[in-house]
């Protein structure tokens, strides 16, 4: 339950589920956890008690053994392929509905900090999912590629969205509204997300350096962690731009951040369906992002919610957000254009799905 888009999803599909049903959500651990605070007191959280995926499968079978759920649902391949293992093994009979979360072709670089065991056993785990009875994959365009490269059937295949956190936009437009709440400019710009490789934090630098050129009041806001931190302060001091630059690590008041953002941009190599973006036109905030693969051509609609531009692009980057800072914007349609993420909607497709297992 630490920092992330999927542990946000998570938390969200398991308050609209708590209303109606019993949602148990497991996980290894809660050593980094940001948040179980955000969850709704009727969903039960077990710890599993490890430090490490490799050593699930034995209390995880225990909790099927326990609770003898008919179904269960899984973020990500690793635990996926743990479970379809003990069900070879005639272990468990637990129905397996697996969600994908990132884009499998480019996700295992070794500039991820993937040893070659690990993505070797990546690989591996990935090519199996055909086997498992529900894929979902998180946008259309994921739900394409995993035709492509694992043949995953289209009975089989789902496409469901992120959802939004409606307690978030909630919470944002109560601090907005606040008389007491003052902004700190007009020229916000906030970056959410891990700092590592994938997200290009370096393309984000050095786009803040080219709007700093010309927005001289302009502060940028980094929500997060990652193996490249150090690298990335350290190119901020090489430019002098630390006096702009906020370095938040990891937040739990996310409401606190994106009622002080004019802009939130993402400038990732790939993505699985970025939540940051979701969550920002959901606020009414503009956001300007790489079209990269994939996800961000199926949430920013250009002109409209945001800017989205030629992946890897630094100096449209730049440029983009300088125009998102200085366009008057319409939060209204910027919110209008989040309505296909809508929580209960999207928590109605996976009930529906749920239920054929229950039947079958």
């Amino acid at each position: 339950m630490g920092i992330g888009g999927s542990e946000r999803v998570c938390v969200n599909l398991a308050n609209e589920w708590a209303k109606d049903h019993e949602v148990h959500i497991v996980v290894l651990n809660l050593e980094n956890d940001v948040n179980t605070h955000l969850l709704d007191e009727r969903v039960k959280v077990h710890e599993l008690g490890v430090s490490r995926l490799r050593y699930a499968a034995i209390p995880m079978f225990r909790y099927i053994k326990k609770y003898d759920p008919e179904f269960l649902f899984i973020f990500g391949t690793e635990m996926a392929v743990i479970l379809d293992k003990l069900k070879k093994m005639r272990l468990v009979k637990t129905r397996l509905v697996v969600r994908i979360l990132n884009n499998v072709n480019i996700s295992l670089s070794k500039d991820d900090h993937v040893s070659p065991v690990v993505e070797n056993y990546l690989k591996k785990a990935q090519s199996r999912m055909k086997e498992m009875d529900v894929i979902i994959a998180q946008c259309k365009a994921m739900g394409n590629m995993l035709k492509r490269a694992y043949r995953v059937s289209d009975d089989k295949l789902k496409v469901i969205y992120n959802p939004v956190s409606t307690g978030l936009i909630e919470r944002v437009e109560k601090k907005r509204n606040d008389e007491d709440h003052k902004g700190s400019g007009n020229n916000r710009i906030t970056f959410i997300g891990r700092i590592d490789p994938q997200k290009q934090p370096e393309h984000l630098i050095k786009a803040f350096d080219i709007i700093k050129k010309q927005k001289t009041d302009a502060m940028l806001r980094i929500v997060g962690n990652g193996h490249l931190m150090q690298q990335t302060v350290s190119l901020a001091e090489s430019l002098n731009l630390t006096d702009s630059i906020i370095f938040d690590d990891i937040r739990k008041d996310m409401e606190n951040v994106y009622s002080d953002t004019d802009v939130v941009i993402l400038c990732s190599q790939y993505e699985g369906m970025p939540n940051s973006l979701i969550e920002a036109i959901g606020c009414g905030i503009p956001v300007v992002s790489y079209d990269c693969p994939i996800g961000p051509s199926e949430i920013v609609e250009d002109g409209v919610n945001g800017f989205l531009i030629e992946r890897d692009n630094i100096e449209m980057l730049a440029q983009k957000t300088i125009l998102a800072l200085e366009q008057t914007w319409d939060e209204d349609i910027i919110k209008a254009t989040c309505k296909k993420f809508e929580p209960g909607n999207i928590a109605g497709q996976y009930i529906e799905i749920f239920r054929s297992l229950c039947v079958e």
